[in-house]
């Protein structure tokens, strides 16, 4: 339940053997694009937040990607300080990569180098990067 049509991988992750995993999203054929359209013909919204992210209900998540979560900082900052604050007082990294810490620190020096005219991608890149994060 909940599943839509071009959700394949989250599909094939599911026991399709058991009956009583039952998907109507996937047997009407409504893709996650569908279903946001009949929401938004029938007044729902949320207030914008699908057109900045993906996802909506998965903020706090380390596995959602570098552009949510820059989105995220950028749209959200109230909700990024929660995030720092949750990473500070555990015992783990927010991601295997990066700390929150780590990801406001990168966030800022892509907006440096944007502003300079600069690339945010490519071994130049990440190199200086693993510096400025050391």
């Amino acid at each position: 339940m909940g599943i839509a049509a071009d959700e394949t991988k989250r599909l094939e992750r599911k026991n399709n053997k058991d009956p009583t995993h039952v998907h109507p999203l996937v047997d009407w054929g409504m893709t996650e694009q569908d279903c946001l359209e009949y929401c938004y013909q029938r007044g729902y919204d949320w207030g914008g937040l699908y057109r900045i992210f993906k996802r909506v209900s998965c903020w706090c998540c380390p596995l959602q990607s570098l552009e949510e979560l820059r989105m995220l900082r950028k749209h959200f900052p109230e909700l990024w300080e929660q995030l720092e604050e949750w990473d500070r007082k555990n015992f783990r990294s927010f991601r295997p990569d990066y700390s929150v810490r780590d990801l406001d620190r990168r966030f800022r020096f892509e907006e440096e180098r944007l502003a300079e005219g600069k690339t945010i991608k490519g071994k130049e890149f990440m190199a200086e990067l693993r510096k400025r994060l050391k």
